[in-house]
Protein backbone atom coordinates (compact mmCIF):
# COMPACT_ATOMS: atom_id res chain seq x y z
CA UNK A 1 0.00 0.00 0.00
CA UNK A 2 2.76 2.42 0.98
CA UNK A 3 4.58 1.55 -2.20
CA UNK A 4 1.56 2.51 -4.30
CA UNK A 5 1.17 5.79 -2.40
CA UNK A 6 4.81 6.65 -2.99
CA UNK A 7 4.41 5.89 -6.67
CA UNK A 8 1.31 8.09 -6.95
CA UNK A 9 3.03 10.96 -5.11
CA UNK A 10 6.05 10.68 -7.38
CA UNK A 11 3.80 10.73 -10.44
CA UNK A 12 1.79 13.70 -9.15
CA UNK A 13 4.83 15.83 -8.44
CA UNK A 14 6.88 14.83 -11.49
CA UNK A 15 7.40 17.95 -13.66
CA UNK A 16 5.95 17.80 -17.17
CA UNK A 17 8.14 17.61 -20.23
CA UNK A 18 9.23 21.13 -21.27
CA UNK A 19 7.55 22.41 -24.42
CA UNK A 20 9.44 24.45 -26.97
CA UNK A 21 12.78 23.92 -25.21
CA UNK A 22 14.77 23.74 -28.46
CA UNK A 23 13.14 26.90 -29.84
CA UNK A 24 13.76 28.74 -26.58
CA UNK A 25 17.45 27.84 -26.49
CA UNK A 26 17.86 28.72 -30.16
CA UNK A 27 16.34 32.16 -29.56
CA UNK A 28 18.58 32.94 -26.57
CA UNK A 29 21.09 35.71 -27.12
CA UNK A 30 24.55 34.45 -26.15
CA UNK A 31 27.96 34.53 -27.84
CA UNK A 32 28.10 31.73 -30.40
CA UNK A 33 31.61 30.71 -31.42
CA UNK A 34 32.50 28.10 -34.00
CA UNK A 35 35.46 25.78 -33.41
CA UNK A 36 37.52 27.50 -36.10
CA UNK A 37 36.82 30.92 -34.55
CA UNK A 38 37.68 29.50 -31.13
CA UNK A 39 40.97 28.12 -32.47
CA UNK A 40 42.02 31.48 -33.92
CA UNK A 41 40.87 33.30 -30.78
CA UNK A 42 43.42 31.35 -28.73
CA UNK A 43 46.26 33.04 -30.60
CA UNK A 44 45.54 36.23 -28.67
CA UNK A 45 45.90 34.41 -25.32
CA UNK A 46 49.41 33.14 -26.06
CA UNK A 47 51.93 35.42 -24.41
CA UNK A 48 54.10 37.59 -26.66
CA UNK A 49 57.36 36.22 -25.34
CA UNK A 50 56.61 32.87 -27.02
CA UNK A 51 56.34 34.56 -30.41
CA UNK A 52 59.41 36.67 -29.63
CA UNK A 53 61.56 33.62 -28.90
CA UNK A 54 60.41 31.86 -32.09
CA UNK A 55 61.10 34.95 -34.19
CA UNK A 56 64.51 35.39 -32.52
CA UNK A 57 65.57 31.87 -33.53
CA UNK A 58 64.72 32.51 -37.19
CA UNK A 59 66.31 35.97 -37.13
CA UNK A 60 69.53 34.59 -35.64
CA UNK A 61 69.70 31.91 -38.31
CA UNK A 62 69.14 34.39 -41.13
CA UNK A 63 71.56 36.97 -39.72
CA UNK A 64 74.46 34.64 -39.01
CA UNK A 65 74.15 32.43 -42.09
CA UNK A 66 74.14 35.33 -44.52
CA UNK A 67 76.78 37.26 -42.60
CA UNK A 68 79.15 34.33 -41.93
CA UNK A 69 78.13 31.32 -44.08
CA UNK A 70 81.00 29.17 -42.78
CA UNK A 71 79.50 29.37 -39.27
CA UNK A 72 76.29 27.59 -40.34
CA UNK A 73 77.45 24.24 -38.97
CA UNK A 74 78.15 25.77 -35.57
CA UNK A 75 74.73 27.43 -35.62
CA UNK A 76 73.05 24.05 -36.17
CA UNK A 77 74.51 22.82 -32.87
CA UNK A 78 73.72 26.13 -31.17
CA UNK A 79 70.04 26.04 -32.17
CA UNK A 80 69.84 22.31 -31.38
CA UNK A 81 71.03 23.19 -27.87
CA UNK A 82 68.53 26.03 -27.60
CA UNK A 83 65.31 24.38 -28.88
CA UNK A 84 64.73 22.36 -25.65
CA UNK A 85 64.04 25.71 -23.96
CA UNK A 86 61.63 26.60 -26.75
CA UNK A 87 59.89 23.27 -26.08
CA UNK A 88 59.81 24.04 -22.34
CA UNK A 89 58.39 27.50 -22.95
CA UNK A 90 55.72 26.01 -25.22
CA UNK A 91 54.76 23.39 -22.63
CA UNK A 92 54.50 26.01 -19.89
CA UNK A 93 52.28 28.13 -22.14
CA UNK A 94 50.03 25.16 -22.94
CA UNK A 95 49.78 24.14 -19.27
CA UNK A 96 49.29 27.66 -17.88
CA UNK A 97 45.83 26.72 -16.56
CA UNK A 98 47.32 24.02 -14.34
CA UNK A 99 50.17 26.20 -13.15
CA UNK A 100 47.86 28.97 -11.91
CA UNK A 101 45.12 26.64 -10.65
CA UNK A 102 42.56 27.66 -13.28
CA UNK A 103 41.85 24.17 -14.61
CA UNK A 104 38.45 23.77 -12.93
CA UNK A 105 37.25 27.19 -14.13
CA UNK A 106 38.29 26.59 -17.73
CA UNK A 107 36.76 23.12 -17.58
CA UNK A 108 33.34 24.65 -16.95
CA UNK A 109 33.40 27.11 -19.83
CA UNK A 110 31.85 26.88 -23.29
CA UNK A 111 34.93 25.04 -24.50
CA UNK A 112 36.41 22.52 -22.09
CA UNK A 113 39.95 22.55 -20.75
CA UNK A 114 41.13 19.78 -23.13
CA UNK A 115 39.80 21.81 -26.06
CA UNK A 116 41.65 24.91 -24.87
CA UNK A 117 44.83 22.87 -24.35
CA UNK A 118 44.45 21.16 -27.72
CA UNK A 119 43.93 24.47 -29.52
CA UNK A 120 47.09 25.93 -28.03
CA UNK A 121 48.99 22.75 -28.86
CA UNK A 122 47.94 23.02 -32.49
CA UNK A 123 48.86 26.72 -32.75
CA UNK A 124 52.24 26.46 -31.03
CA UNK A 125 53.03 23.12 -32.65
CA UNK A 126 52.51 24.55 -36.13
CA UNK A 127 54.52 27.65 -35.23
CA UNK A 128 57.46 25.69 -33.78
CA UNK A 129 57.43 23.19 -36.64
CA UNK A 130 57.55 26.08 -39.12
CA UNK A 131 60.47 27.60 -37.20
CA UNK A 132 62.43 24.33 -37.22
CA UNK A 133 61.79 23.73 -40.93
CA UNK A 134 62.68 27.32 -41.86
CA UNK A 135 65.91 27.27 -39.86
CA UNK A 136 66.81 23.82 -41.22
CA UNK A 137 66.40 25.01 -44.80
CA UNK A 138 68.44 28.16 -44.13
CA UNK A 139 71.25 26.26 -42.46
CA UNK A 140 71.06 23.08 -44.54
CA UNK A 141 72.09 24.93 -47.67
CA UNK A 142 75.37 25.95 -46.01
CA UNK A 143 76.42 22.75 -44.24
CA UNK A 144 77.81 19.49 -45.69
CA UNK A 145 75.11 17.27 -44.17
CA UNK A 146 72.19 19.06 -45.85
CA UNK A 147 68.67 20.11 -44.91
CA UNK A 148 67.21 16.76 -43.82
CA UNK A 149 69.95 16.01 -41.30
CA UNK A 150 69.89 19.60 -40.03
CA UNK A 151 66.16 19.20 -39.37
CA UNK A 152 66.80 15.87 -37.62
CA UNK A 153 69.54 17.33 -35.40
CA UNK A 154 67.36 20.31 -34.43
CA UNK A 155 64.03 18.49 -34.08
CA UNK A 156 65.33 15.60 -31.92
CA UNK A 157 66.19 17.63 -28.78
CA UNK A 158 62.98 19.63 -29.25
CA UNK A 159 60.69 16.58 -29.29
CA UNK A 160 62.59 14.84 -26.45
CA UNK A 161 62.31 17.95 -24.25
CA UNK A 162 58.61 18.25 -25.17
CA UNK A 163 57.90 14.65 -24.17
CA UNK A 164 59.69 15.02 -20.83
CA UNK A 165 57.98 18.35 -20.11
CA UNK A 166 54.52 16.94 -20.84
CA UNK A 167 55.27 14.00 -18.56
CA UNK A 168 56.29 16.39 -15.79
CA UNK A 169 53.13 18.47 -16.15
CA UNK A 170 50.98 15.34 -16.07
CA UNK A 171 52.45 14.36 -12.69
CA UNK A 172 53.34 17.64 -10.96
CA UNK A 173 51.09 20.64 -10.32
CA UNK A 174 51.81 24.31 -9.80
CA UNK A 175 55.01 26.26 -10.33
CA UNK A 176 57.11 23.21 -9.44
CA UNK A 177 56.21 21.68 -12.80
CA UNK A 178 57.61 24.73 -14.62
CA UNK A 179 60.85 24.58 -12.64
CA UNK A 180 61.29 20.85 -13.29
CA UNK A 181 60.50 21.38 -16.96
CA UNK A 182 63.22 24.06 -17.15
CA UNK A 183 65.67 21.67 -15.46
CA UNK A 184 64.77 18.93 -17.98
CA UNK A 185 65.34 21.35 -20.87
CA UNK A 186 68.74 22.22 -19.42
CA UNK A 187 69.70 18.53 -19.20
CA UNK A 188 68.61 17.84 -22.80
CA UNK A 189 70.45 20.93 -23.99
CA UNK A 190 73.63 19.96 -22.14
CA UNK A 191 73.42 16.43 -23.53
CA UNK A 192 73.15 17.84 -27.06
CA UNK A 193 76.19 20.07 -26.49
CA UNK A 194 78.22 17.11 -25.23
CA UNK A 195 77.23 14.97 -28.22
CA UNK A 196 78.13 17.67 -30.75
CA UNK A 197 81.37 18.68 -29.01
CA UNK A 198 82.64 15.09 -29.04
CA UNK A 199 81.93 14.72 -32.76
CA UNK A 200 79.49 11.88 -32.23
CA UNK A 201 77.32 13.15 -35.09
CA UNK A 202 80.16 12.40 -37.50
CA UNK A 203 80.56 8.76 -36.46
CA UNK A 204 79.13 5.82 -38.46
CA UNK A 205 75.55 4.79 -37.58
CA UNK A 206 75.16 7.99 -35.54
CA UNK A 207 72.14 9.01 -37.57
CA UNK A 208 70.42 5.71 -36.83
CA UNK A 209 70.80 6.29 -33.09
CA UNK A 210 69.56 9.86 -33.44
CA UNK A 211 66.53 8.68 -35.44
CA UNK A 212 65.81 6.12 -32.70
CA UNK A 213 66.00 8.84 -30.03
CA UNK A 214 63.76 11.08 -32.15
CA UNK A 215 61.16 8.32 -32.56
CA UNK A 216 61.31 7.57 -28.83
CA UNK A 217 60.80 11.24 -28.00
CA UNK A 218 57.91 11.44 -30.46
CA UNK A 219 56.19 8.41 -28.93
CA UNK A 220 56.65 9.87 -25.45
CA UNK A 221 55.27 13.24 -26.53
CA UNK A 222 52.24 11.61 -28.21
CA UNK A 223 51.53 9.41 -25.18
CA UNK A 224 51.82 12.32 -22.73
CA UNK A 225 49.71 14.55 -24.97
CA UNK A 226 46.99 11.90 -25.05
CA UNK A 227 47.16 11.62 -21.28
CA UNK A 228 47.00 15.39 -20.89
CA UNK A 229 43.97 15.73 -23.18
CA UNK A 230 42.02 12.57 -22.37
CA UNK A 231 43.30 11.48 -18.97
CA UNK A 232 41.36 11.44 -15.72
CA UNK A 233 42.22 15.09 -15.03
CA UNK A 234 40.96 16.40 -18.36
CA UNK A 235 37.53 17.51 -17.01
CA UNK A 236 35.42 16.35 -19.94
CA UNK A 237 32.19 16.46 -17.92
CA UNK A 238 31.00 19.72 -19.42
Amino acid sequence: MKRNIKKEIRTAFEPPEPKGKADFLAAMSYPKLTYSEFLFSQIGYIRKRVWFVSAAVVFAAVRIVYAIPEEAKFLVWLIAAFVPFLAMLTTVEISRSKIYGMSEIEAGCRFSLPQVTGARMIILGICNFAVIITVSILLGNHVPFGVARSALYIFTPYIVASGISFMIFSKVKGQEAAYLSAAAALVVSFAGIMVSSRGIYEKPLANLYIIAVCLGGTLMAVAQTKKLLFGKDSYLWN
